[in-house]
């Protein structure tokens, strides 16, 4: 199904709307939304910016339920304020939405969402599925609830005394001329209506001059006969009904009564100027919050700021004056003779690996008496001739070590000759 949604320019914006269809039978119903009222919501003169919420309009039951799940995500996607616009079907799922979230934690607050049902079939007052016990009516919820109803329409406005069959036959009649072909061509400002207030839910009922049940006489070109039957046959249906509506708003009060769902006399972007600068204060605010030192974001650069130094050409450079002021080289001594750097970097590698001579006589004396006490008199006799020739071998083991540790300081090949001494003492000893 086609639906209708005229995207108005940011800067006259003066109301989000989220529309819903009603019922398209698989496709054969076209309801344009942007048309509903005369465009008084969704037109290109509204000032809002109407979005639809896509579902699966065409299959009752499972299409109210992706329904609902597509509006509960796009609630809590939108931005503030917001105003869901629902028609028919579009306002059982609306009324669904207000019974699971009405007080819910984390759902939109009433200041930033309203809604105006269309043609419920839930409605209060005429609603059919509550007139035939076969659901609740829309609750009264903390949010603001515009439902408007044409009179006869079958769906919305079904006769109160269900005996009456004319009245019932013209219901009938009003679910097909009224319900599905009516509300366009509606003049929400200055049709003639009845307006009460019953909670935060404001309802309106559209008269309607000439009854559905008279139309296809009209389609076939008899109106004339058309009008003389329509004023006895309207008595008789209005007999059916019970108009004396607790709360009825007085003709002159109704305009400041609808004001606050339609954007007739609203001023041009006073909605989206207040959200941005709602959203940019709480933007600065959290800067602020997480790091005290940055600068106030609608704070102005200050006389003689760097950025007025870069914009004056005869603002001299400090660096202008001293050649040297660039290079990181300049006033290092060691930068005018490069080998005076590595000569100290080699006398440092030097003084680190030379061991001194005491170190040396230390460590030979330790390896005497490591094989000293290896040699002790805990040998057996017959390991005696064994245990003189280990310490002949231990003995020249040590000389050999002695003398790549003394050439350490020469180069670092010493480094790789003083484990291999190391390893020839320690086979020595254990064959001692």
């Amino acid at each position: 199904m086609a639906l209708g949604a005229t995207t108005a320019p940011e800067t006259t914006l003066a109301a989000n709307v989220r529309t819903i269809t009603g019922y398209t039978a698989g496709g054969k119903l076209n309801f344009e939304m942007s048309e509903i009222f005369q465009g008084a919501y969704c037109s290109a003169d509204s000032g809002n910016t109407c979005r639809p919420i896509q579902y699966l309009s065409g299959t009752p039951l499972v299409g109210e339920f992706s329904g609902l799940s597509v509006l509960t995500v796009a609630l809590w996607l939108a931005p503030s304020p917001t105003t869901v616009v629902g028609f028919s079907q579009g306002s059982l799922i609306a009324t669904e939405w207000l019974r699971g979230n009405d007080g819910r934690w984390g759902a939109p607050s009433p200041e930033d969402l309203s809604f105006v049902l269309v043609a419920n079939p839930l409605r209060k007052y005429g609603g059919v599925r509550p007139a035939y016990e076969i659901d609740e009516p829309t609750p009264d919820t903390r949010y603001e609830v515009l439902d408007i109803a044409i009179e006869y329409d079958g769906v919305a406005d079904l006769p109160d005394n269900l005996l009456n069959f004319l009245a019932v036959a013209n219901a009938l009649a009003g679910s097909q001329y009224v319900h599905i072909y009516g509300y366009s061509d509606v003049d929400l400002e200055n049709a003639e209506k009845l307006v009460w207030k019953d909670g935060n839910t404001t309802y309106v009922l559209i008269r309607n001059e000439n009854i559905p049940l008279l139309e296809p006489m009209r389609e076939l070109g008899l109106g004339a006969l058309a009008d003389i039957l329509n004023d006895p046959l309207k008595a008789m249906i209005d007999s059916a009904y019970d108009r004396d509506y607790s709360g009825l708003v007085d003709p002159g009060q109704h305009a400041s009564a609808l004001q606050q769902f339609s954007s007739l006399g609203a001023e041009p972007g006073a909605a989206a100027a207040q959200t941005a600068a709602h959203r940019s204060s709480a933007v600065a605010e959290s800067l602020q919050y997480s790091d005290p030192d940055l600068p106030d974001p609608e704070s102005s650069a200050t006389p003689g700021s760097d950025d007025a130094a870069a914009e004056d050409p005869t603002t001299e450079d400090p660096t202008a004056e001293d050649p040297t002021a660039g290079d990181p080289t300049a006033g290092d001594p060691t930068a005018e003779d490069p080998t005076a750097e590595t000569e100290a970097d080699e006398q440092s590698l030097d003084t680190e690996t030379e061991p001194s001579t005491a170190e040396l006589d230390e460590d030979v004396d330790i390896e005497s008496d490591t094989e000293g006490a290896e040699d002790g008199p805990t040998l057996d006799a017959e390991r005696s001739g064994d245990s003189v020739d280990a310490d002949s071998a231990s003995g020249s083991d040590t000389d050999e070590s002695e003398s790549p540790r003394a050439g350490e300081a020469d180069g670092p090949d010493s480094e790789s000759a003083a484990p291999s001494g190391e390893s020839e003492s320690t086979s020595g000893s254990s064959a001692a």
